[in-house]
């Protein structure tokens, strides 16, 4: 009686009629279309939680900051934690708004935190992302819109006038 392990050991079953020679040449040329191929798929690929739908662009070249509050607001600063960056005015009279322009920058979705001062006191949002409403032409710049419009209370959106 033959053990039934030697038929594997001796490799007759693996690619049987073939030649020992030509087996593993076949099994190399196998063995390397795999790494290659393994290779190639390496180089497409996008790391885990990179992975993100194509977002139409928009650019933004300036902010309105208005103050819908019937008493002045100081202090008021955009800030956008993950690159640094930051604007603001420094006092908004009742009913009146601060605007300034910029160099156009394209809208990355980024988180940002509106902070601002009512009679010293200081106030703050969380950090929030801007949807790019539907109606703007995005082939046009936008400007950011902050409206602080209840005392300890304000919020953005993304506008083309």
């Amino acid at each position: 009686m033959t053990n039934p392990l030697m038929k594997f050991s001796k490799g007759p079953l693996l690619l049987p009629g073939l030649k020992s020679r030509r087996r593993k040449a076949l099994l190399v040329a196998l063995h390397l279309f795999w790494l290659l191929l393994t290779a190639l798929q390496g180089c497409s690929s996008v790391p885990a939680g990179a992975q993100q739908a194509e977002l139409p662009g928009l650019s933004i070249d300036g902010m309105v900051i208005r103050n819908e509050l019937p008493y002045p607001v100081t202090d008021v600063l955009i800030d956008v934690p993950a690159t640094g960056a930051f604007a603001g005015c420094g006092n908004i009279l009742p009913g009146s708004d601060c605007r300034t322009s910029f160099e156009t920058r394209d809208y990355q979705y980024q988180a940002l935190i509106i902070r601002w001062k009512e009679y010293g006191e200081s106030h703050q949002t969380g950090e929030f992302v801007i949807d790019i409403p539907d109606e703007l032409d995005r082939t046009r710049p936008a400007w950011l819109e902050v409206v602080i419009f209840a005392r300890g209370q304000a919020g953005a959106s993304l506008i083309q006038e």
